[in-house]
């Protein structure tokens, strides 16, 4: 069916078809007026680009992306390239008549993940739908999704004031977040949104007087050449962060990852707080108070909360602790999900007597994941590490070193596991995961070997 209308009525038909949405509710549950086979014709007006004409337009269709969008419109309306002129015809497919509000799939603490990262490039492509199927074909049941990456840059349009006052949402790769989480529930899909906390490179960088300091030059702290750390104590940098997380629950995530929740490896470094007598609050309890806050901030939204850690924090060295400001046994009181980052090619070389650990998969994990259960025998957390799928360090990584690591986790008291590729390069993973006989994670551990280190 084709519906005419003037440019200058687009709107008004648009209004229509939203209020038909509402008088629709039905209790507490909102149906919607699904317009099936249905195309609007869109009129060029002048400076109009397919690009803004599908962002107009995204969150009533059923594309994912403004450029799945674009090149659906092309199909329909017999455009080959990307000119248009005005007053020309164009095809929309629309299918509904509001935009998706996505709802928090709340889950259990020892909701069992097994999972995927996601970054931010991918979630605006159709990659993501590829590896989603990919991921439920292999049994798999969670994305963890960039929500903020180490550049600062939001992923989705946030209205976070201090995002827009610093550009932090200036270029988001996906106009509705909502729609795709939604797209992800529809597949039962555990949606999780990951949000690297004080490794912000665009908010270090536009207000410096939020940035660490180097506490022999005073001068903001430089890291691989970037400024690029700020202050975890400071008030404005956790109420911003808080801030993103609270809208992404109100967007329908399940769960809020906090990366990077944690001070650089370094000594001397000025921040904010200190104590009455002065002298600088320990770095643990700095990172441990603002995870209770976020902790008591976002339980209303029933998602789950969880943080990604060093692995190397297992083995309880002061110094480890007393830099990162990460003490697992006081963190876990006040997250649901402990998610230890065991990646072998991260170990130095050599490890407790092993001379490259990126060649024992299966004994690292294994190690690693019963250090870190001693840890949460006193509080209601889930472990559930993050493991290696790239081939960083070692010259084997091929499926069975995915299954090794596997097989550590399926033998310790770990409720699932994630794998992490930085470039979402998964092809490994597949083969492994056909491999793969999954059964329950019931098993108690046992401590079988300690090393000091």
């Amino acid at each position: 069916m084709l519906i005419r209308i003037p440019i200058i009525k687009i709107q008004l038909y648009l209004l229509v078809f939203f209020l038909a949405g509402f008088m629709l509710q039905s209790k507490d549950v909102w149906a919607e007026s699904i317009l099936k086979d249905t195309e609007l014709i869109h009129w060029v007006s002048r400076g109009e680009s397919l690009h803004k004409i599908a962002r107009r337009y995204l969150p009533l269709t059923e594309e994912l992306t403004v450029a799945d969008l674009v090149e659906k419109i092309k199909l329909l309306s017999g455009i080959d390239g990307s000119l248009i002129r005005p007053e020309q015809r164009l095809l929309i497919p629309l299918v509904r008549s509001r935009p998706v509000a996505a709802k928090t799939v709340p889950k259990q603490i020892d909701f069992v993940a097994k999972g995927i990262y996601l970054n931010r490039y991918t979630m605006a492509t159709q990659k993501i739908q590829r590896l989603v199927e990919k991921l439920i074909g292999a049994g798999g049941n969670t994305v963890i999704l960039d929500g903020k990456d180490l550049s600062g840059m939001l992923s989705y349009p946030s209205k976070v004031s201090l995002a827009g006052e610093i550009g932090a949402n200036a270029n988001p790769v996906t106009r509705d977040l909502a729609k795709l989480i939604h797209y992800l529930h529809e597949r039962n899909i555990h949606v999780g949104m990951r949000l690297v906390l004080f490794y912000d490179q665009l908010l270090a960088t536009e207000k410096p007087e939020l940035a660490l300091r180097d506490s022999i030059t005073a001068e903001p702290l430089v890291e691989n050449g970037k400024v690029a750390w700020v202050d975890p104590s400071h008030p404005t940098v956790q109420e911003y962060n808080l801030a993103i997380a609270k809208e992404l629950a109100e967007m329908g995530v399940d769960e809020i990852q906090f990366d990077y929740i944690r001070f650089p490896t370094k000594k001397n470094i000025e921040y904010a707080e200190s104590g009455p007598d002065g002298q600088s609050i320990p770095r643990d309890k700095i990172i441990t108070d603002f995870l209770a806050q976020a902790q008591n901030e976002l339980a209303p939204y029933k998602v789950l909360l969880s943080i990604d850690v060093f692995g190397i924090i297992a083995w309880g060295r002061s110094e480890d602790i007393e830099m990162t400001g990460q003490k697992i046994e006081d963190l876990a009181r006040h997250c649901d999900v402990i998610s230890p980052m065991i990646y072998p090619s991260h170990f130095h070389r050599p490890f407790q007597g092993i001379a490259n650990p990126n060649d024992q998969p299966y004994l690292l994990v294994s190690e690693t994941s019963e250090r870190f259960a001693r840890f949460l025998t006193n509080s209601q957390a889930t472990l559930r590490p993050w493991i290696q799928a790239f081939p960083l360090g070692t010259n084997n990584f091929d499926e069975d070193y995915v299954l090794e690591q596997l097989r550590a986790l399926d033998e310790s008291s770990a409720r699932g596991w994630l794998l992490w590729s930085a470039g979402n390069k998964y092809d490994v993973v597949w083969k492994a995961l056909a491999q793969w006989e999954d059964v329950p994670l019931e098993t108690t551990i046992s401590v079988s070997w300690y090393i000091d280190d």
